[in-house]
């Protein structure tokens, strides 16, 4: 896209301009409210896969955009490299969740259970919901089984469906090792799950937040 001045001018993947970030920066109303809607969607699906819980999942979501709001007039990266810098955040933001979770893990009531996996998925069918409710917490169950690196590529691969070298400058780590990370976690969920896998490179999670979707796309394999 031609910017003023016939320059070429930076558009991030999700169709931001770096004019829309000049704006946020500037904490233009509209400016953030593109920037939230190009990214909230992914950054509540990295959120719902990993702690399995909708209401926790918009609380981590509208954190990472507080922060970001205080933080964008200090960002200066090109806006290509936002949506990094808003997910190493929410990356950030997940690991003290769990930190504070492994000190103090809180028992949700069944009924709570039931009552979210019924908003989450709409089934009217208490049997249904059972087995849905089952499978959630096995995909769930897995991947906190998996290794904290290992379960970190393969939630923002396959769950926020970024890149490898997206996921590799978050992590801190090569673009190789986070291939071979994303493998081996594939291997080792399928193992958990009991189900044949493929380490052929997942496609986003897009049509779907939830996290028992990992369980059909190794299943798939």
């Amino acid at each position: 896209m031609l910017g003023t001045g016939g320059k070429q001018e930076g558009v991030s993947r999700v169709g931001l301009t770096a004019a829309d970030l000049v704006a946020a920066r500037r904490r233009e109303p509209a400016a953030v409210t593109r920037v939230y809607t190009a990214y909230a969607p992914g950054l509540f699906r990295f959120f719902l896969a990993a702690v399995g819980d909708r209401p926790t999942a918009e609380d981590l979501t509208g954190d990472v955009f507080k922060s970001a709001i205080e933080g964008l007039p200090r960002f200066r990266g090109p806006v290509e490299a936002l949506g990094g810098w808003l997910f190493r955040m929410a990356h950030n933001d997940l690991s003290d969740f769990w930190r504070k979770q492994a000190r103090s893990p809180s028992i949700t009531p069944l009924d709570d259970l039931l009552d979210e996996a019924t908003l989450a998925a709409g089934a009217d069918d208490p049997e249904e919901l059972a087995i849905q409710r089952i499978e959630y917490d096995r995909v769930l169950a897995a991947l906190r089984q998996l290794s904290t690196a290992q379960r970190e590529v393969l939630l923002l691969r396959m769950a926020a469906g970024l890149t490898g070298p997206e996921v590799a400058a978050i992590v801190g780590k090569t673009t190789g090792a986070v291939k071979a990370l994303r493998q081996r976690g594939v291997a080792s969920l399928a193992r958990v799950l009991g189900v044949a896998n493929d380490t052929s490179p997942p496609e986003p999670l897009s049509r779907s937040s939830d996290p028992v979707r990992l369980t059909s796309r190794v299943e798939e394999g």
